[in-house]
């Protein structure tokens, strides 16, 4: 162990009361960090799951294709007048291999998507029919989990409603709805299964159907309409959804954040929240150190004389004061971070929050060490008036 450590350390204990003080109004501000931290963390992640948790946060659907219809017909293309082939992803496996350099994407469920209309009992409803694997859509929309009657079967005959859906006409498990396409013909469904996806449009207009019969019934037999995607970070969303629509400019790339800017902004804010609080506190923190350091330095005058009488470099002499800077601030932040835990813990059992207390652990770890940097840099001013001194004026008292 290098003496610049152990003299540090000695200087440390030598004033306890001095020393404890210290580390514990570090530990304070580090204890504060933690919990802010925590809460805004958990509120955030909290909200993007209420909010985005069982949504698409990008999906891809063909783009406007009139203008290059035109390039291809003979005939001029009147506007309003869309042919058969609208509404189609061409050669969508294209864009399924695509998305596979990314990362950051967790689910990635295509889907046959349409509008029919469904009568009963003098009342006229439009229903959104999604087509999909249950089994992989379930991955993002949550279906299968929120199931309210019946069983969640999707296939050649069987489909799924919302719960809304089926008291506003009287509907059970069982039942056969009868739906009418865009093109005037009827379409015969069976109602396996009722789901409350605690949203009025989805429990309403939403009906979830096997992908298959989903092509049939739309004529798209062979082809998808819209690729649905969710990721790990949904703040990465936004600059996929332009990489993609860089690579594949025919196709429309739509995020969440489009008609999302309220919740983002809100998203943001709590980040710039979160980071300007941990500012503020490092910075009490560094000048609390910086101060008491400073103090040591006046008391240990003479002390610091003798080494320098001694032999020791101005650089070595500086060095104890950086150690003590370090020391002081890994133990108020490891004290701190346990304050904080305890705090969290206090908050969960007499608050009882609705939403799960998340504790980052990589944040914690981030934490100590930039406490423990921060109190290195503290001590910079210290230690360089340490340097300073001169032995002989220190030795006979000026």
């Amino acid at each position: 162990m290098r003496y610049e450590f152990r003299i540090g350390m000695g200087f440390m204990f030598h004033s306890k009361g001095q020393t404890a003080f210290i580390v514990s109004a570090i530990a304070l501000g580090v204890a504060v960090q933690v919990f802010i931290a925590a809460i805004i963390t958990s509120v955030q992640t909290s909200l993007i799951d209420r909010v985005l948790g069982d949504s698409a946060h990008v999906y891809i659907e063909d783009g406007n294709i009139r203008d290059n219809l035109l390039r291809v017909e003979d005939g001029p293309l009147i506007y309003g007048n869309f042919p058969p082939v609208r509404n189609r992803i061409m050669k969508y496996q294209n864009v399924l291999d695509a998305l596979k350099k990314y990362k950051g994407i967790t689910y990635v469920v295509p889907t046959v998507e349409g509008s029919v209309i469904y009568k009963r009992q003098g009342k006229t409803t439009g229903l959104t029919i999604r087509g999909m694997d249950l089994s992989e859509g379930d991955r993002i929309y949550r279906i299968v989990s929120r199931m309210v009657e019946g069983v969640p079967l999707t296939d050649s005959e069987n489909v799924l409603i919302g719960v809304r859906l089926a008291s506003d006409y009287e509907l059970k498990t069982g039942d056969i709805m009868q739906l009418t396409l865009p093109e005037g013909t009827i379409q015969k469904v069976r109602i396996a299964g009722i789901f409350d996806l605690e949203n009025s449009g989805s429990n309403t207009s939403l009906m979830i159907m096997d992908i298959n019969r989903a092509q049939r019934l739309f004529n798209k037999k062979g082809y998808i309409t819209h690729i649905n995607m969710q990721f790990k970070d949904v703040f990465q969303a936004a600059d996929v959804a332009k990489d993609l629509q860089k690579e594949f400019p025919d196709l429309e790339i739509v995020s969440w954040t489009r008609d999302g800017q309220g919740l983002l902004k809100a998203l943001q804010s709590q980040n710039a929240t979160t980071t300007i609080i941990q500012v503020v506190v490092m910075l009490a923190t560094s000048m609390s150190i910086a101060s008491v350091l400073l103090v040591t330095v006046l008391q240990k005058t003479r002390e610091i004389g003798i080494l320098k009488a001694m032999g020791a470099l101005d650089k070595s002499t500086g060095l104890i004061f950086l150690v003590q800077g370090a020391l002081i601030g890994f133990l108020g932040s490891a004290l701190g971070i346990f304050f904080g835990l305890g705090v969290i813990r206090i908050y969960i059992l007499a608050a009882q929050p609705t939403f799960e207390i998340i504790v980052n652990f990589k944040k914690l770890i981030s934490i100590l060490t930039i406490s423990t940097i921060a109190g290195m840099i503290s001590a910079i001013v210290p230690a360089y008036k340490c340097m300073k001194l001169s032995p002989i004026e220190v030795i006979k008292g000026e």
